[in-house]
């Protein structure tokens, strides 16, 4: 087994560069061990860059100091960077969730574009890919198709809403537009993930 990197924020306890406190910092801390990858600002300081800062500093609260939820985030970040138009990149399981999306961004006042991961219809053994039942048709999930027909649509966000780990993967890698996720995918947790990583 490949040994494992550790920075020493496994191990942290102190949080000390939230404040700015060296003192609290451990001494494996990559604020002080790497100061020149965890220090550098030159990759911030372009305009684009500052403005997409900004836009998502701003993001989680809303003009009277409440939480944004997620969806909102969405729909305000892309508001802020003057975008007009949006993806929403969905699995088929989640249609009616993508539907709803598409319904509050647009009440929002952006457009939006939509494509399921089933788009084109390509049985999974076109792709050499295995079967349950090799004798039926069953469609793979398409995230290059999604992604080409999102960047034809011109959206300037892409949301990804409930695509499997891996297909998610391609869709970033495949989009023009930058990709947020917006749902993950987890069918034993009710997509919350996060439930797996807490005490129960």
């Amino acid at each position: 087994m490949e040994a494992t990197t550790d920075y020493g924020c496994r191990s942290c306890a102190t949080a000390g560069a939230v404040k700015g406190d060296a003192a609290r910092m451990p001494d494996d801390c990559p604020t002080l061990t790497h100061p020149q990858l965890a220090k550098a600002i030159r990759p911030y300081l372009s305009a684009e860059r500052q403005a997409l800062m900004r836009a998502a500093d701003e993001t989680p609260f809303a003009e009277d100091g409440r939480l944004r939820s997620r969806v909102e985030e969405l729909s305000h970040y892309a508001r802020r960077r003057g975008m007009k138009r949006v993806g929403i990149a969905f699995c088929v399981s989640m249609r009616k969730e993508a539907q709803r999306l598409a319904e509050r961004l647009e009440a929002d006042g952006l457009a939006t574009a939509l494509a399921c991961c089933r788009v084109g219809a390509v049985d999974l053994a076109e792709l050499g890919l295995p079967k349950p039942h090799p004798e039926r048709f069953a469609s793979t999930c398409n995230p290059v198709a999604q992604a080409r027909l999102l960047d034809e649509a011109r959206v300037e966000l892409v949301a990804a809403v409930g695509l499997c780990l891996g297909h998610d993967l391609v869709l970033q890698e495949e989009s023009v537009a930058p990709v947020t996720t917006l749902v993950v995918k987890d069918r034993a947790l009710d997509h919350h993930p996060i439930r797996a990583l807490r005490e129960p």
